[in-house]
């Protein structure tokens, strides 16, 4: 395959639907759904609008909680990167 410039590779995406609870920086909460999985992040699926680079906090069923931060947003959907430890 050939690159264009300025195109990121990234791992391939795992096609879910994962009901899961976002608690945001102001401490509030969202019901949201989570898709495109991969270990390095998700697509969140919501009625709320989220704000590139807010920092969330994501409790998934049998994964637990991660952290998380916002890296893209539109109206009513978000692409969140998992962050390691010493990035929180």
């Amino acid at each position: 395959m050939r690159r264009m410039h300025g195109w990121v590779s990234r791992k391939d995406r795992n096609p879910v639907e994962i009901d899961a609870v976002v608690q945001r920086d102001d401490g509030s909460r969202a019901e949201v759904r989570l898709s495109d999985l991969t270990d390095e992040g998700c697509r969140i699926e919501t009625h709320d609008h989220f704000r590139i680079g807010e920092q969330l906090q994501i409790a998934i069923p049998r994964l637990g909680q991660l952290s998380a931060q916002v890296r893209w947003a539109l109206p009513g959907s978000a692409g969140a990167r998992f962050l390691a430890e010493s990035e929180i």
